[in-house]
């Protein structure tokens, strides 16, 4: 070897190993980045072949849909986007032929239907909220081009179906047959993630390892993770026959962890109530049972994920806790025989909390193993399915977010007629875009922002492909060998989260605004015309999310609040029990992420928000409870009259919160307990357990009426 091959051999050996790192961590990203140009490339060829007039619908189409790297996920998008292209060409065809030539009325119910479109997709969730994104922009985008000529309405209608329906199918092809990725196998990864996550909560939340502040972090992460799931589990029905048979066994897994998470909870709180008290034989107890739990856990520290035969030995285990509970709770109580009424009430509710824990625990862990194993039996008591409610905790959202849009499709199309702009209509376009697409993103002033750059990049990339590189090419081959840098530039930094936003914008607007038609018509003031006008539409967008009812504003939160507290007073304490429990908890859970959004500290806080959260979950659980067994004619005739002013009591706090309601709720707690302890059969003692968790929650320091109200835990009554 020559002594210049020496000097370079470390540098060969580092370029090497770089090389390798990097295709290591990028080469999904090249492989998604390559599908997507594959993708787009079909759909512009397949639209030329059938001579449709401009493929740029298809192109965009299929860099939305391909913004997903799973194929469920793109399938699940495209079947949303299919269906909300149809009624957003009917709405069209609607508006011309009730508007045929008052552009200010047309643009006025353009306006208000895609107002109602956006308040749709803001109020459901997972992908329904796609297919109302859709029925609005696609108004938009079939009916304003052809608003100077209405005959043309039908014509663009049915080329804008066609175009959609290439790009749905071109990019549900290659994504499910190119190397495809699954999303049944992202599910079941993220689930064993979960559940490890879950098990450290249950652990810390048993043995009182984390301070409230961090326990409560911990929750809205798992709550987080647990949305996340849903989304998936969304997405999973659209590729795989065998998760779809299962959707009823997801949709209960879901269930049994909400149930848990919301036992452990209220396990936490017990344990941080009863260490205030100057009795400690109650805790004491408590805590050699909630150990026999903790002592089949796996270990969590410092793993990021179960193994499945780790999760079947803690089943198995379940079950014999589970069987062995009953007496483990006899013989403790049997300790407290000469204990005060207020520790024995408890102790009663604590080892009524763990008992139902690990019953829900078992079920979760059961089915878990059922959706993985085949020859897994699931949990034997089958969850009856939540029949579809109303969504109280997202109508303020939904509203505000109409309302948003609307006012800003109106701004956007005053300034096209006050102004005479010839491009003015693909400013209304691109706000209409704008304003629907990112009203159901987590930060959409952000997003809009991020959105604007990547606009403004492929504003000025498509100025130099249309008018520097296109005349020079002859033939799809040397067009397709020109458009791919781009579509893979744009896809691969969409596939970076901080950059993602960036990424998509630059996708979509390079394909929008380069406009590739069929033959391609060279217009360089139409192109600077149309992406100025286009840059500004998306401008207003951002503006309209950064001032009107921002997301993250006081107004919001408050609304948000309102509801949850009218759920308590009108759901929990009157509505039908039908699916009451899983429609409480799911919106309880989206009511907590929201709430962790929120600012540390200020008007309506993390902290206030958090704590009525809780306090609503466990005394909403408990009303329930007590509701259930009412319904099962377990309570004696008597005890109706005692639960409907305790219902009365707790539905007028929630509704008008107030130190005096404060207090008559709080009596009307231990009224009901005290009757409960005059009757000494098994149902009543069992009420009494829910009762005396109640009043625990109730008492919480984290409810803001506590600080103001007379009573506490050590001022009250004894409720024995």
């Amino acid at each position: 070897m020559t002594a210049a091959a020496k000097a370079i051999a470390p540098l060969r050996t580092w370029l090497a190993d770089a090389a390798s790192t990097w295709w290591q961590a990028d080469r999904g990203r090249l492989v998604h980045a390559s599908k997507t140009v594959a993708a787009v490339l079909l759909a512009t060829w397949l639209s030329m072949r059938l001579e449709l007039a401009s493929p740029r619908t298809a192109m965009v189409s299929v860099v939305i849909l391909m913004m997903h790297q799973h194929s469920g996920m793109v399938l699940a998008r495209g079947f949303y986007r299919a269906l909300g292209m149809l009624v957003g060409s009917f709405a069209a065809l609607l508006l011309f032929f009730v508007f045929p030539q008052e552009r200010v009325l047309f643009l006025l119910g353009l306006s208000v239907w895609i107002g109602l479109c956006v308040c749709g997709a803001a109020y459901y969730r997972n992908y329904q909220s796609y297919g109302f994104v859709l029925a609005g922009y696609a108004t938009c985008i079939a009916a304003v081009p052809s608003i100077a000529n209405p005959y043309a309405i039908f014509d663009n209608v049915v080329v804008s179906l066609s175009e959609v329906s290439v790009g749905i199918a071109c990019a549900g092809l290659v994504s499910g047959l190119v190397f495809p990725q699954r999303v049944s196998a992202m599910l079941l990864a993220a689930g064993q993630q979960h559940i490890a996550t879950f098990t450290g909560f249950i652990r810390d939340a048993l043995q009182g390892s984390r301070d409230t502040a961090s326990l409560g972090m911990l929750h809205l992460r798992l709550a987080g993770e647990r949305a996340q799931l849903e989304s998936l589990r969304s997405a999973v029905v659209f590729e795989d026959p065998d998760m779809r048979a299962n959707n009823a066994l997801m949709i209960r897994l879901n269930h049994d962890f909400l149930d848990a998470l919301a036992r452990f909870h209220t396990i936490h709180q017990l344990r941080a109530r009863m260490a205030k008290s100057a009795d400690h034989r109650a805790g004491d107890t408590l805590d050699a049972l909630f150990g026999r739990l903790a002592a089949v856990l796996p270990p969590t520290a410092g793993r990021s994920r179960l193994e499945l035969a780790e999760i079947g030995t803690l089943h198995d285990n379940l079950m014999g806790l589970n069987a062995a509970m009953p007496s483990h709770i006899a013989a403790a109580s049997a300790t407290l025989s000469d204990a005060p009424p207020l520790a024995a009430d408890r102790f009663a509710a604590g080892a009524s909390a763990l008992r139902d824990a690990v019953a829900d625990l078992l079920s979760y862990t059961g089915n878990f193993l059922a959706l993985r194993s085949p020859g897994v039996t699931a949990a034997p008591q089958p969850r009856a399915q939540a029949r579809r409610r109303a969504n109280p905790a997202n109508r303020a959202f939904a509203f505000a977010s109409g309302v948003r849009a609307m006012a800003a499709v109106l701004a956007s199309s005053w300034l096209w007629i006050l102004s005479g702009w010839s491009g003015g209509s693909s400013g209304v376009i691109a706000t209409t875009i704008a304003i629907a697409l990112y009203s159901i993103m987590p930060q959409p002033t952000a997003m809009a922002r991020q959105m604007l750059i990547g606009c403004t990049l492929a504003w000025l990339a498509g100025l130099f492909f249309n008018f520097f590189l296109l005349p020079h090419l002859d033939g799809f081959l040397l067009l397709a060998v020109a458009l791919a840098p781009f579509i893979a530039l744009g896809s691969y930094v969409g596939t970076f989260p901080p950059t993602a936003a960036i990424g998509l914008g630059f996708g979509i607007y390079f394909c929008f605004l380069g406009n590739l038609s069929n033959p391609m018509i060279f217009n360089p003031a139409g192109y600077l015309d149309s992406g100025i006008a286009t840059l500004l539409g998306i401008a207003i967008a951002s503006l309209a999310f950064a001032t009107i009812v921002p997301q993250g504003g006081h107004w919001l939160a408050e609304q948000y609040l309102k509801q949850l507290r009218a759920m308590v007073a009108t759901d929990i304490c009157r509505a039908p029990l039908g699916g009451l429990r899983l429609h409480f908890e799911i919106h309880i859970r989206d009511f907590i992420q929201f709430a962790g959004s929120r600012p540390a500290a200020g008007r309506a806080s993390q902290a206030e928000l958090l704590g009525w959260a809780f306090a609503a979950l466990e005394i909403g659980l408990g009303m329930i409870a007590l509701r259930e067994a009412t319904a099962r004619g377990s309570l004696p005739a008597a005890w109706e009259s005692r639960q409907e002013d305790l219902r009365a009591a707790i539905s007028a706090l929630f509704l008008a919160p107030s130190p005096p309601g404060f207090d008559r709720a709080l009596q009307a707690m231990e009224d009901a307990i005290r009757w409960t302890a005059d009757n000494a059969s098994r149902p009543a003692a069992e009420a009494r357990a829910i009762l005396h968790t109640m009043r625990l929650s109730l008492l919480d320091d984290a409810l803001p009426l506590v600080g103001v109200s007379s009573t506490n835990e050590t001022g009250a009554p004894d409720a024995s």
